[in-house]
């Protein structure tokens, strides 16, 4: 009689501890789950860190799992591309969001925003190639002491709705700062007394340039332009922006720029707009150079050509 009560004893334990190991089990298992399902709901909410908590969590119901190994592996990596981005470190990020892709087991929603910031990124950078395109040929017209035209071609930037964002930062402020070198400079060729200033500054000792302008103006022209900033290029932009050979509708040829065979300095430009007065703001460099052709061929004053 003992040996049966034993045995239905030992039988009585190995029910209730099996019993016991099983709904431990399955409450393990269900833990597991809504783990992984609040980690999704957070990739979708982009609450990443959420998400890599309830990752962690998940592999501490399921020791080694390999879905949520992975998973909490593709969501850092994702995140590591996201602050490369935001640090405008365009090749790298785009990189780093490829690798999403080659992580087994991911989520397919990391997968397809990795898919839309790559592409995001590739326009991001043939934007930037085109916008230095344009901020060097700003750059060059500014050189030129065409004011005008130089902010022509900054504002084809500054009414692009897309340069406004912030991926564009470094191209912004390059393009504000030589606006602003622009303005002085507009600023300077129609204040009244500009040319006697010149003159002035010419019996003082400073040297005349080919084109009239004197040595003073010169350098204060050249040292605003070398205090901008360089726009920020990679190597294969730069060679992009180098190899620009296109033109537009306000390219200014050499012939453009001369009288008889003679270049019309900038002298002669400041004389025709004291010349025009109030008008003179109005017209642009090459509008000015145009006027002075015109009252050269028809024998007639700067201020009558124009009107």
């Amino acid at each position: 009689m003992r040996k049966w009560t034993w045995v239905i004893v030992t039988f009585v334990v190995i029910l209730i501890v099996g019993g016991y190991a099983f709904s431990r089990h399955q409450s393990i298992e269900k833990q597991y789950h809504m783990d992984m399902e609040n980690a999704a709901a957070a990739i979708n909410d982009n609450n990443y860190t959420a998400a890599e908590n309830y990752f962690q969590e998940a592999l501490t119901r399921r020791n080694n799992d390999a879905v949520a190994t992975h998973r909490l592996k593709q969501t850092k990596v994702f995140v590591s591309a996201m602050n490369q981005l935001e640090n405008h470190r365009f090749g790298t990020s785009k990189n780093t969001f490829a690798q999403v892709y080659k992580i087994h087991h991911g989520s397919e929603v990391l997968n397809s925003r990795s898919h839309e910031k790559i592409q995001e990124i590739k326009k991001v950078q043939k934007n930037i190639t085109k916008y230095n395109k344009i901020l060097k040929y700003a750059r060059e017209l500014n050189e030129a002491q065409e004011f005008t035209l130089s902010n022509q071609q900054l504002d084809t930037l500054f009414n692009t709705k897309e340069f406004k964002k912030t991926y564009y930062t470094s191209q912004w402020k390059t393009a504000k700062q030589l606006q602003k070198s622009n303005k002085t400079g507009l600023s300077q060729a129609v204040m009244p007394g500009s040319t006697s200033s010149s003159a002035q500054s010419s019996s003082n000792g400073n040297n005349t340039a080919a084109d009239g302008t004197t040595g003073a103006s010169a350098s204060s022209s050249s040292n605003s332009i070398s205090t901008l900033p360089a726009p920020n290029l990679s190597s294969a932009e730069k060679q992009a922006a180098d190899n620009y050979s296109g033109s537009n509708e306000y390219t200014v040829t050499k012939k453009d720029k001369e009288l008889n065979g003679k270049v019309i300095t900038q002298s002669q430009i400041n004389n025709a707009r004291q010349e025009l007065g109030n008008k003179s703001g109005q017209f642009s460099d090459q509008d000015v150079r145009n006027i002075i052709k015109e009252a050269a061929q028809k024998g007639i004053s700067v201020s009558e050509a124009a009107q």
